[in-house]
């Protein structure tokens, strides 16, 4: 009976701990994680900062993507921006005068409400110019790889001068320390 009870206990641990291996929750042996690295935005390689079995802390920059395209849009999005924010001044200036000639009773409704829509359409147009920059300058971080992670590189699949044409192709091949 005592042997028994042994035996159903040592089999239910083995058990547990056998499937705790299957599931990645236990670990059988040490082994090397590894990660390929890619980036999302596409271009030519014009900068890696590291060689094959170097390693490297996390937030260490591994390479840079070309960013004069980037850079071009960004500085078209910015002078948009300021494009329609002058026609947002503008129309503001333009509703204004026309509230005080229409309170003075000198001009019509329909000149009012004419000079409201302008002033309302220039409005939503600066802010739809705003949040295009503002969206183009959350994807600067993307032309620059870090390292996710203090590891070792193992291979540059991607050398300097290489272009790469969509996004997550692989560039470097990490193990993590």
């Amino acid at each position: 009976m005592i042997l028994n009870r042994f035996s159903h206990t040592y089999r239910t641990m083995l058990g547990a701990l056998t499937l705790g291996v299957c599931l990645g929750l236990l670990p059988l042996q040490a082994q090397a994680q590894t990660a390929t690295i890619g980036s999302l935005v596409a271009g030519q390689i014009t900068q890696i900062n590291v060689e094959e079995g170097q390693s490297v802390k996390q937030g260490s920059v591994l390479l840079r993507v070309d960013q004069q395209l980037y850079q071009a849009k960004l500085d078209y999005l910015k002078a948009e921006v300021a494009l329609k924010q002058a026609q947002y001044n503008d129309a503001k200036i333009e509703l204004e005068q026309g509230l005080d000639l229409y309170d003075r009773t000198v001009t019509s409704k329909r000149t009012l409400d004419a000079a409201q829509l302008q002033h309302d359409l220039a409005k939503s147009s600066l802010a739809k110019a705003k949040a295009e920059l503002k969206m183009a300058q959350a994807w600067s971080k993307y032309y620059t790889v870090r390292a996710p992670y203090a590891a070792k590189v193992v291979r540059i699949h991607a050398p300097l001068g290489s272009t790469v044409y969509k996004e997550n192709t692989p560039m470097i091949e990490l193990e993590k320390q």
